[in-house]
Formats: structure tokens, sequence, C-alpha cells
């Protein structure tokens, strides 16, 4: 009787375990955040105004999303946005003459970069 009780027990510690592992892997992962960023233009002139555009995964509708640029090694915030049905748009108005390497962030997510050619 108690090697009939064992492999009851052994059996019924197998199924939990196996259905455990099937439920836990049933289980969607969320996607980690994600910014993609483009410009309307990489070449402009000083004072025209570009536009920064992208997608994001991960983020509800209403975050904030901003334009950094880079500038003497260090990220400097420019304009900031909210993010709209998983999209944003920023317009930007470039200043100075040379290269400007531009990113979107929000909190920890940041985009690629992108460079616009000044002249």
């Amino acid at each position: 009787m108690n090697v009939r009780i064992a492999a009851v027990s052994l059996a019924t510690a197998a199924l939990v375990a196996g259905g455990a592992t099937a439920a836990n892997a049933a289980v969607p992962t969320a996607k980690a955040p994600a910014i993609t960023v483009s410009a309307s233009t990489t070449k402009a002139k000083t004072g025209q105004s570009i536009a920064i555009t992208g997608r994001v995964t991960g983020l509800k509708d209403g975050s904030k999303v901003t334009l950094q640029e880079k500038v003497n090694g260090k990220w400097v915030t420019l304009e900031s946005t909210t993010v709209k049905k998983g999209t944003y748009k920023i317009t930007d108005k470039v200043k100075t003459k040379g290269t400007e390497t531009l990113r979107v962030v929000d909190g920890k997510t940041v985009s690629k970069s992108v460079t616009v050619t000044v002249r």
C-alpha cells in the first residue's frame, strides 16, 4: 500500500510541476520600450525648421519624448512632445552651421542618433 501512495504522490508532483511550466510559458512577455527617429532632411540651411519624427513601442500614449542634441560630447535637451497613437513629431529650427547629431529619449529609452548637416 505504501508503494501505491508513493507512486500517486510522484505522479501528482510531476503533473503539478509540468502544469506550472506550461502556465508560465503561456504568459506573454512585454517588449522592451523602443524609439525610432528620422529627420525630414539631412541637409538644412541655418534658420530652417526640420521635423524629427518616429514611432515608439512599449511606451504609452501621452508619454513625453524629448529631442536632444550632442554638444561638446554632452546631450543637451532641445524640445519635447507627447506620444500620440505610437508616434511623435518634433519641429526644431537649426541654428548653427556644422553637423548636428540628434536623438530622442524617454527616461532610459533612447533612439539611435540622426545627423543633420547645417550650411
